[in-house]
């Protein structure tokens, strides 16, 4: 055998075009070797010996250009030069013109096929297992902690929202792309948790406990748990990507939505997360103007206990926001007959003004300061979603390619109205 040594002293090599793996010896050469010592030569040299011997593979794949690198400078004093002798011009770069595989350049079946089989080993399985079929018979030693075979990465997920779809006071549309290798890994589950997310200061955070783990193919796919999770998208002929609509969601909240990909083996891959601010509670601007105007035709003039009580009820019954555009509009239109605030304790007294009151500081200072824009919107928008009912769906049977087939045989196409507001003038640009 030839053993090539690393690159010497000054010598430098690089492959600027082609594959280059590595050259055998022809069967006069090997028969030659067994019959004396092993040697050890440089690379450069063990270049030339091919070339001097005519190798026609060599000679038509490989091309040696010489150039000298200049010596030591003078002025440097930690150098030792050697006077009097001139250097020889070293190889400096190695261009391959023709490319091939490396198992190709071997003329030995036993050998290319082991060269194969570590190639596909080392694409598909790291190099710690063997191809059978579309999977990796993974080594003992790449086994997990858990005891699952960990040789053939898992591709992780990537979660984010929907671009085609903003969160609402409620809802939220996340979405990602299906993508598997053709060897080696079978994904045959996903599963998405959610948990809320409570901001102690600005640079720190703290996670309550997880409220949910679904299942996609078990609890989301089969129509089987919860109305709060809905399919948006599965993957068909066209396209991979996959889209949850969640629904039940808080105003004013932040959650955190966390994908992991399950394969057949129950392996889970890398987590990906998205974290959501979820907007503030819905508020419909002209029912609200209208509550102030009724408010207003309350405590006008003499008020007796039946229009006390009516005004309380009517208030008491108000989500926060609501309150908070009544407030708004009630000081803006009637504010010269007495603020709302001096009012409400006027006509209902300090305890019934006093809990109507502090439904106020139940939003957050930016929903507040939102609520105070002088004009809102209710916008509206039809989001399509489908509908599922319960069947069993096997996880191993699964065909990710064309899932859009199996799911409309138990799900139907349906539309959800989504409400949102825009806060402020709407200007034209």
């Amino acid at each position: 055998m030839v053993r090539w040594e690393a690159l010497k002293a000054r010598s430098r090599f690089k492959v600027i075009s082609g594959e280059y793996g590595g050259i055998g010896n022809s069967p006069s050469d090997e028969s030659e070797e067994r019959e004396k010592d092993p040697k050890s030569l440089t690379f450069p040299a063990y270049v030339s010996s091919l070339l001097d011997s005519g190798d026609e593979l060599m000679s038509s794949g490989v091309r040696m250009y010489c150039e000298n690198r200049g010596g030591c400078p003078s002025s440097c004093h930690l150098c030792h030069r050697t006077g009097g002798q001139n250097r020889q011009e070293e190889p400096v770069l190695l261009e391959v013109t023709k490319a091939a595989p490396l198992y190709e350049l071997l003329s030995d079946n036993e050998t290319q096929k082991a060269i194969y089989e570590a190639m596909l080993s080392q694409l598909w399985c790291s190099g710690g297992g063997d191809v059978i079929d579309d999977w990796c018979r993974c080594d003992s030693t790449t086994f997990s902690v858990d005891g699952l075979p960990n040789c053939a990465p898992l591709p992780q997920p990537v979660l984010r929202l929907s671009p085609a779809h903003e969160p609402s006071s409620s809802l939220v549309v996340l979405e990602w792309h299906h993508t598997e290798p053709i060897i080696g890994v079978k994904i045959v589950d996903y599963l998405i948790s959610l948990e809320r997310v409570t901001i102690t200061d600005r640079t720190e955070t703290s996670k309550i406990e997880t409220e949910s783990v679904l299942s996609f193919v078990d609890d989301i796919a089969s129509g089987s748990k919860t109305p709060c999770v809905m399919l948006g998208k599965v993957p068909d002929k066209v396209s991979n990507s996959i889209s949850l609509i969640i629904r039940c969601l808080e105003p004013d909240t932040t959650y955190m939505f966390t994908l992991w990909a399950v394969d057949n083996t129950g392996r889970r891959s890398r987590p990906s997360a998205v974290t959501v601010k979820v907007p503030c509670p819905l508020v419909d601007d002209v029912k609200a103007k209208e509550i102030a105007d009724k408010i207003y035709n309350l405590f006008n003039g003499y008020t007796s206990g039946k229009e006390q009580q009516t005004a309380y009820n009517t208030l008491m019954d108000l989500g926060p926001s609501t309150l908070h555009r009544v407030y708004y509009h009630y000081n803006q239109d009637y504010e010269h007959f007495g603020e709302f605030t001096w009012r409400c304790e006027d006509e209902l007294g300090p305890r019934k003004a006093g809990l109507i009151l502090s439904k106020l500081e139940e939003l957050s200072s930016w929903c507040r300061s939102l609520l105070r824009e002088p004009k809102i919107i209710l916008r509206r928008i039809s989001l399509k979603y489908l509908s599922c009912q319960y069947s069993e769906m096997k996880r191993s049977g699964i065909n990710w390619q064309d899932l859009s087939t199996e799911v409309k045989k138990i799900c139907d196409e349906q539309f959800l109205t989504v409400l949102y507001n825009d806060y402020g003038e709407h200007k034209e640009f």
